[in-house]
Formats: structure tokens, C-alpha cells, sequence
């Protein structure tokens, strides 16, 4: 009878270690690619064969410099809004798709309802993500006058 429940009480522990080593937690970020056709439009210049001519550019939202760079980060949550001395105050929270560490170069221009700065473009400031982790990132306007603003990231 001993025997018996060695034997049993052997299986169930195998038993328990085999689901441990099986069952992994999923992880928790999923990316996918960014679809073009979903951004707002605004105004850029671009050069052409016959010269600069307008096309459309996201306000209001994160552009980014290099189709790998869109690969390798996700833009989590996106917020703006009106401080107490009427500035705007602009952050975003990323999320690496990246299985390596990642630092990427982040900026914000702030525009007046004309499209046209508000004040000059902020510095660039790093943010270093781990894998599948976040990073945040925020800016502070020093004008009163914006209306609209954009959010830029590069690799490092």
C-alpha cells in the first residue's frame, strides 16, 4: 500500500511539474502594423520632380520617421490637454514590439490653428524601452496660441 501511494503521489508531482514547464503566460503586447489610410490630414511639403508641392501629414498624433522604427514600437495612449496657465501639455506611452532593448528619439512641434509654429520644435529626448515593455514620454508647450501639434520619433 506504501508503495502505491509513493508510486501515485510520484505521478502527480510529475504531473504538476510538466504543466509548469508547458504552460507559458502569453505575452501581453501585441503590435501590428500601423494603417496609413487611418491618419488624419494636414499639410507638409515634400519635394517633387517640378517642385514642392502639398501633401497630407498626420496632426495631432505621432510620425514616424522610418517604416522599422513604426515596426518596433507601438503608440499605447496618445493625450493632450490645457494646463492651468493655458499651455498645452502633450504625452504618449510606447510599447516595444521589439525582442531586443530599444531607444528611440522623440520631439513635439506645437502649431498654431494656421498650421504654423506656435514655438520652436522641442529638443530630442530619448526613451528606452525593455522588450514587450513600455516607455513614456511627455512635453510641455510655452505658448498659449496652440492649436494642433506633432509628435515625432526616430531611431537612436
Amino acid at each position: 500500500m506504501k508503495a502505491h501511494l509513493k508510486s501515485g503521489f510520484s505521478m502527480i508531482v510529475a504531473a504538476i511539474a510538466a504543466v509548469g514547464c508547458v504552460a507559458q503566460p502569453p505575452l501581453v503586447t501585441q503590435c501590428s502594423p500601423t494603417l496609413s489610410g487611418d491618419r488624419h490630414a494636414g499639410p507638409a511639403l515634400v519635394g517633387h520632380e517640378y517642385g514642392p508641392q502639398t501633401t497630407p501629414i498626420p496632426l495631432n498624433s505621432v510620425q514616424f520617421s522610418d517604416a522599422a522604427t513604426s515596426r518596433s514600437l507601438a503608440v499605447q495612449n496618445l493625450f493632450a490637454k490645457r494646463t492651468a496657465g493655458d499651455t498645452i501639455a502633450v504625452s504618449a506611452r510606447f510599447v516595444s514590439c521589439a525582442d531586443a532593448d530599444l531607444a528611440v528619439r522623440v520631439r513635439t512641434s506645437f502649431l498654431t490653428a494656421d498650421e504654423s509654429p506656435a514655438e520652436p520644435v522641442s529638443a530630442w529626448r530619448t526613451v528606452y524601452l525593455h522588450p514587450h515593455l513600455t516607455g513614456s514620454y511627455a512635453e510641455n508647450s510655452t505658448s498659449r496660441d496652440v492649436a494642433n501639434y506633432l509628435i515625432e520619433i526616430m531611431p537612436e
